[in-house]
């Protein structure tokens, strides 16, 4: 278990210090966080996991940060930096209660046609946070085309 808390460690401070050089050096958002999820999956395939078996978490990450995103960027753009983490706040638990449909959902048909998915440390750790990442990226640089500033100041 100690090998594989560690394993998912390293994987978050990686990707944890990466967001904090895309912000230091004013890079795009969006796109970053999005090219971010590529590194869990290549945790999940260094580990000897199968995608398909992360597919529930990376669905439930993804509809769950990616709707996430939109009541924090309207909260951020209407009332600041408090609109922000309230939008996040209560959003995260709107988002979870719809994601959990879907993941649960997914979870009930793999299992009824045949596919093995798995609730095992690594790949529910992994598969979240790959979801979360092109969740987010993706509505962030959505965002961005829509002429959102998401630049640092």
């Amino acid at each position: 278990m100690f090998n594989k808390s560690l394993f998912v460690l390293i994987l978050v401070i990686m990707v944890g210090s990466a967001g904090i050089l895309i912000l230091r050096f004013h890079l795009p958002i969006g796109p970053c966080v999005l090219g971010l999820g590529i590194l869990p999956i290549a945790g999940l395939r260094l580990s000897g996991r199968k995608l398909s078996a992360a597919l529930p978490d990376l669905v439930f990450g993804s509809i769950d940060t990616g709707l996430l995103a939109v009541p924090a960027l309207a909260g951020g753009l209407a009332f600041g930096m408090v609109g922000a983490i309230v939008g996040g706040v209560i959003g995260d638990a709107l988002t979870d209660a719809i994601a959990g449909l879907f993941e649960g959902g997914i979870a009930e048909w793999l299992r009824a046609h045949g596919y093995i998915e798995s609730r095992e440390m690594v790949t529910t750790a992994l598969g979240k946070m790959a979801g979360c990442l092109l969740g987010s990226g993706f509505v962030l640089t959505i965002a961005i085309i829509f002429g959102i500033n998401l630049q640092t100041t």
